[in-house]
């Protein structure tokens, strides 16, 4: 059981696949909606299902809802002919995410607490349920009798999926195990399988894909001397949006060399960067770099990012092609209106545990 323990999930990366699920419920109860036809049964269900979507997109009690959720849904497929075979992994999923524990975060309901991680990991036995659902939705699909066994394509796919479960046993071949069971369906839908199936399996196929294989970035040899280093984020002490992203990376980061932190115009920002080169910064949140890079704007969200390993990462990577000025015209529009929107804060450093706390640099000139 230890290598399905030891999972690379964070309240954060967790709380987006909460939104996906979210949203697929959403985007069901929808259709349902649109092609109840009139019929009182599916209005009904269609509806408690987009009402209870809501709180499990918002992280707000969102257990209980996807319990109830998990309920409803298996009803919209019994009554609809065309969902009985296709979307019983998303009802499997909400039962999983029903038993995960509660406030994330990024969840609203861990928005207050002093601790920004709070403690929270996805346990083991809700990681190997994710590949159960995974594992299983895929065999049915490939050994569905109605499937044409003389195909080439039925070969491929019931050999992948043999292949896929051997190698998901052991954590070292899982990763290739997940990208295995993902090019089968991709032969299944090729195939004719419904679009639905896929659909459905979007979330058991995601939480099987455990972060951790997305090492965290670094910096090898940055200094001088030799040595490597951790990097420092300078950001707006009065900002809400700011302390939040500060909170962000506080429950995100796990590496060993961990971010440092510390307001715009404090001690630490002078010492780190020359005169001349703060009087051309722009307003920004910065990131220094162990060997002395400067980092501003969208290249030190991207960096922060690539910091933090996991989906994180690879959100980095797939942004780094697109040409750095489109990416800052985003940037400016929120920090345009990030005080309207997320308010001012009294204090530069955000209310943390003292363990924290030493992460950050307060000091001032005077």
């Amino acid at each position: 059981m230890s290598g399905w323990r030891d999972n690379g999930w964070t309240g954060g990366q967790y709380s987006l696949w909460r939104v996906l699920l979210g949203l697929l419920v959403l985007a069901l109860s929808i259709r349902q909606l649109a092609n109840s036809g009139g019929d009182i049964s599916t209005l009904a269900l269609a509806t408690t299902a987009l009402v209870l979507s809501i709180p499990v997109l918002m992280g707000w009690f969102d257990g209980p809802a996807a319990a109830l959720l998990a309920t409803v849904t298996a009803g919209l497929v019994v009554l609809d002919s065309d969902l009985p075979t296709s979307l019983w992994p998303l009802v499997a999923a909400l039962l999983l995410h029903a038993l995960a524990p509660a406030a994330p975060f990024g969840s609203v309901i861990a928005g207050g607490r002093v601790d920004p991680d709070g403690g929270w990991r996805l346990p083991g036995g809700l990681y190997l349920g994710g590949w159960m659902v995974l594992l299983v939705a895929t065999v049915l699909a490939a050994f569905d009798p109605a499937v044409d066994t003389s195909s080439w394509t039925s070969l491929a796919t019931r050999g992948g999926v043999v292949v896929a479960t051997l190698l998901a046993a052991t954590p070292r071949t899982r990763p290739l195990a997940w990208l295995l069971a993902g090019l089968t369906w991709v032969a299944l839908i090729l195939a004719g399988t419904p679009l639905w199936s896929l659909l459905g399996l979007i979330p058991a196929w995601f939480l099987a894909a455990d972060p951790g294989w997305i090492p965290a970035g670094g910096y090898r040899n940055a200094n001088e001397d030799g040595s490597g280093g951790g990097a420092w984020l300078f950001y707006d002490g009065g900002c809400g949006l700011c302390h939040r992203c500060v909170r962000l990376l506080l429950a995100e980061d796990r590496r060993e060399d961990p971010i440092q932190l510390a307001p715009l115009g404090g001690t630490a920002f002078t010492e780190s960067i020359e005169a001349e080169v703060r009087e051309r910064l722009p307003e920004s949140i910065v990131v220094v770099t162990p060997g002395g890079g400067v980092l501003c704007r969208s290249a030190a969200v991207l960096e922060l990012a690539r910091l933090l390993g996991g989906w994180w990462r690879l959100v980095s990577t797939a942004f780094r092609p697109v040409p750095r000025p489109l990416i800052d015209v985003g940037y400016r529009l929120v920090a345009a209106i990030r005080f309207r929107i997320f308010g001012r804060t009294s204090g530069s450093c955000p209310l943390l545990p003292s363990e924290l706390r030493e992460r950050f640099d307060l000091r001032y000139d005077e």
